[in-house]
């Protein structure tokens, strides 16, 4: 079950994606996307990188669930 935009392991998961690990391909593109972002210096757009790892993670929870379990426990 993906946890509520609330949880703060979301803002460590978009602030930090390198430290995240994760199996899954889909998952990895993911982290690549959010390492873009670059937010550790521009804070203003995480509350957008939260709700797109958000949204991608309920599209998705069937095919990464195991990568959920990895990052929310």
């Amino acid at each position: 079950m993906v946890p509520p935009k609330t949880d703060p392991k979301w803002e460590k998961l978009v602030t930090d994606p390198a430290s995240v690990k994760v199996n899954g391909l889909v998952t990895k593109m993911l982290m690549t996307r959010l390492s873009l972002m670059n937010l550790k210096t521009n804070a203003s757009r995480k509350q957008e990188a939260i709700t797109a790892a958000y949204d991608f993670f309920v599209k998705n929870e069937n095919a990464v669930k195991d990568d959920i379990k990895l990052i929310f426990g």
